[in-house]
């Protein structure tokens, strides 16, 4: 289990995303030693001493070293980031078929081991890589989690403060559901300073008349796609959400994270990892929030659940 010592953290996969979130976790200074590992062991020797040469400059020092499988002996968190960049406008189910081959064996690997920490899935398509490596660890299911729509909350959060002119972090509320095309912002969860959003458009029309919800939901749902258009992939922004995640994790600080998590008769959903409000903490995911979603959302929700369920079959 998470020894909350604020130890080690092994990321298996050191592309553009893993290196990324590896940088966002030394940056943060949110443990004590980070581990690499790779198939190609010279790009994580690489991207270790890279990291480790600026350790001078940071806040707090993390040894940060290239490792094996048996690393993850100890580990208290094991983020898995293995994968290709999509293709511009293609899907992240459609990575089902390379994905699930390369986390399969990272899981094997990562259990054989004696490894009992939290699993951070964040290969692509993250809701069925969740459940295939929960079902394959044999893990319980709070050790098992993807980053699910965290980023895709916090570009919608993000998105709402562009057309508002205000700070993103006055917003509240969930993106919900698959993270893919399936997603869908639970509007009725969604407040700004503490208003509900649409209360607060409704009360300000003479300055946002020209805001829209549907915009902003499709907005939200593209960015990925319009990112890796215009750059070939995303790691920022999900690297920040993994660094956040891991130091929720090991800092136990019991905070409310739309991650990608078992449902087990939550939301009336059983034996699929969905994007919805979870209590993150020293062990993992804990206790799913179960919103008062509006029929409508209920749906959707459902709809989403059907579509990485459908994915699942036949995978174990």
């Amino acid at each position: 289990m998470v020894t909350m010592n604020r130890n080690k953290v092994v990321i298996v996969g050191t592309g553009q995303v893993g290196a990324t979130a590896a940088f966002a976790i030394v940056t943060h200074g949110l443990c004590n030693e980070l581990v690499l590992i790779d198939h190609f062991a010279a790009k994580a020797v690489g991207e270790s001493h890279d990291l480790d040469d600026g350790s001078e400059f940071q806040d707090r020092h993390v040894k940060v070293r290239t490792g094996d499988y048996a690393d993850c002996s100890d580990a208290d968190i094991v983020v898995i980031t293995v994968g290709r960049k999509p293709p511009a406008n293609s899907t992240r189910l459609a990575e089902l078929g390379f994905t699930v081959g390369l986390v399969g064996d990272v899981v094997d690997h990562v259990m054989a081991s004696g490894f009992d920490g939290v699993i951070v899935m964040v290969s692509n398509p993250v809701d069925v890589m969740a459940w295939y490596a929960w079902k394959r660890s044999g893990l319980p299911r709070t050790q098992v989690l993807g980053t699910g729509t965290a980023l895709d909350t916090s570009r919608l959060k993000t998105i709402i403060g562009e057309e508002t002119g205000l700070d993103p972090r006055n917003v509240g509320g969930f993106v919900m559901g698959e993270h893919g095309d399936s997603q869908f912002a639970a509007w009725s969860t969604v407040s700004l300073g503490g208003k509900p959003f649409a209360r607060f458009l409704a009360d300000n029309q003479d300055r946002f008349a020209s805001v829209s919800t549907a915009e902003i939901e499709e907005k939200t749902r593209m960015r990925g796609n319009e990112i890796v258009a215009a750059k070939g992939g995303t790691n920022f922004g999900i690297a920040s959400t993994v660094a956040g995640i891991v130091q929720t994790i090991l800092w136990d600080e019991r905070r409310i994270v739309p991650v990608s998590t078992l449902l087990d008769g939550e939301y009336g959903e059983h034996d699929v990892f969905l994007g919805v409000p979870t209590e993150l903490r020293a062990n993992g995911a804990n206790e799913i929030v179960e919103l008062d979603l509006t029929d409508e959302e209920h749906a959707k929700l459902h709809h989403s659940a059907e579509l990485v369920r459908s994915y699942c079959e036949g995978l174990i």
